[in-house]
């Protein structure tokens, strides 16, 4: 499991790159799509749950910080919990989180095609495919899927780059929103703060918590980070905050100028706050166009960011033994890992077309909160036993309680999901024991930090394991001795 050729990715991702990756993500049907739903649910109090999920993934997002500056590799989530819990764990999360982001970039994707489904359906009979039995959602959906898998193969920096533009444009559309609004939002109608009573705010939780998947997307492309040991930790923990401020500000005059029973369950609620908020100004139709195109950019940004997370999973799994070997071949004029992203691609592409996207959107959350719960857990075996020289550049403060805290919160949270989701999610962990005694038990050395804690590992493995964790204070040391 030692990830010799993690050299070969070059790192052209900054600081910047880094924050608009996650944020990208997160910024998308947490503003979007949800809003409605979670006013249904727990009225005003849905501001609460916005900052509730925010502060369980800042747990998890710090413990994320700390693993990714010790271990700076493409993988994310997986790579933390194969190193830390061993192999059988490392399957389970791996495939997980895999599948879980290609479901939810096959749903950014759909939702990017509803957008501009309109324009799709305008100009498919002249193309003379009317008939295919795919909706114009599905359509939009297939042409932004392959646009975006078609980027990440050509250039890494290429995909950081459209990240920036797409951010900034973005959180400048809900910058205007937010500060119209804040002229205009009455504090009455928030009261009271929990119409259906303050345990409404735990299943409205658990529903927005999908809004904050984004932030451990940029652990997925730490090998290609510049100075991970500062970036990682600021822009992940970074991102979760500013994220989490928007949605609740947004939230809060969202229901400050629009009643309840007006949105409750909309898909389109930030857009019907929009008209009222830029209608007070006289340019209702301007401000509804502009919350639209934002969904467009969201959606566009979510599924861009997706896939590139989800492909550097597969990359990392073939890196360590735990999928072909060949997954982690890297293109040699692109400098991207052509197969994995083609793999990764094509299943998203299945994934529109089979539709049911919702679900599998869903799952996918279910999916991120095992893995969440799990990379919490590695921290704590990597702090107890300081296997394989860990020594991360980065320190979780208040420890054991923050990991601990993350752990119980991201396991418990998915109490609160809808049973159709939890079990679709309990095959896939199946699955994944399934995959490990078939594929990965005869093919990996189990060389976790469990593993060497318990005496398990070999010595002359122990040893190899102890060089793999390429922190910058050990690259600097190693320059330093070799004159």
């Amino acid at each position: 499991m030692v990830s010799g050729t993690e050299t070969q990715l070059e790192r052209t991702l900054g600081f910047r790159e880094a924050l608009t990756i996650g944020v990208g993500t997160m910024v998308g049907a947490g503003i979007f799509v949800l809003p409605g739903p979670a006013a249904a649910l727990a009225g005003p109090a849905a501001a609460v749950a916005f900052v509730a999920a925010g502060g369980i993934a800042v747990l998890t997002a710090l413990s994320a910080s700390e693993l990714a500056t010790a271990m700076p590799a493409s993988g994310g989530p997986y790579h933390f919990i194969n190193r830390g819990l061993g192999p059988v764990f490392g399957s389970i999360a791996g495939l997980g989180n895999w599948l879980g982001l290609a479901f939810a970039t096959a749903f950014y994707a759909v939702g990017f095609g509803n957008y501009v489904a309109p324009l799709v359906i305008g100009i498919l009979p002249p193309l003379g495919i009317g008939p295919l039995p795919l909706s114009a959602a599905q359509l939009g959906g297939l042409v932004a899927a392959v646009l975006f898998i078609g980027v990440n193969y050509l250039s890494t920096k290429g995909t950081g780059d459209l990240q920036n533009v797409i951010v900034i444009v973005l959180l400048g559309i809900l910058g205007l929103f937010i500060l119209l609004g804040v002229t205009q939002a009455d504090v009455a109608t928030l009261r009271p703060l929990f119409p259906e009573g303050p345990g409404s705010v735990f299943p409205a939780t658990a529903l927005v918590f999908v809004s904050y998947l984004g932030f451990a997307q940029v652990a997925t492309v730490a090998g290609e980070i510049k100075q991970p040991g500062t970036n990682l930790p600021r822009a992940m923990v970074g991102g979760v905050l500013l994220v989490t401020a928007v949605y609740a500000v947004s939230m809060v005059i969202l229901l400050g100028v629009v009643e309840r029973a007006a949105i409750a369950g909309s898909g389109t609620a930030i857009a019907d706050g929009a008209a009222v908020v830029f209608g007070a100004f006289g340019s209702g139709v301007v401000g509804v166009g502009l919350l639209i195109f934002g969904g467009l950019l969201a959606t566009a940004s979510s599924a861009n960011a997706s896939v590139l997370s989800a492909s550097r999973i597969n990359y990392a799994m073939g890196r360590d033994g735990l999928m072909d070997a060949r997954l982690s071949a890297i293109h040699e004029r692109f400098d991207t890992p052509h197969r994995s992203i083609l793999l990764t691609g094509g299943l998203i592409l299945v994934f529109i077309v089979a539709g049911e996207v919702n679900s599998l959107a869903r799952a996918g959350s279910v999916l991120h909160l095992l893995v969440y719960g799990l990379l919490n857990v590695s921290l704590i075996v990597f702090r107890e036993t300081r296997a394989g020289g860990y020594d991360p550049d980065f320190e979780v403060p208040f420890y054991p309680a923050v990991p601990a805290l993350g752990a119980v919160l991201s396991f418990a949270l998915i109490g609160f999901m809808e049973l159709p989701e939890v079990l679709l999610a309990a095959g896939l962990v199946a699955g994944g024991i399934v995959w490990y005694v078939l594929y990965v038990r005869r093919r990996v050395v189990d060389t976790s930090a469990l593993a060497m804690y318990r005496g398990a590992v070999p010595l002359e493995i122990e040893v190899e394991v102890e060089f793999d964790f390429d922190t910058p204070a050990k690259r600097a040391e190693e320059v330093a001795e070799d004159g």
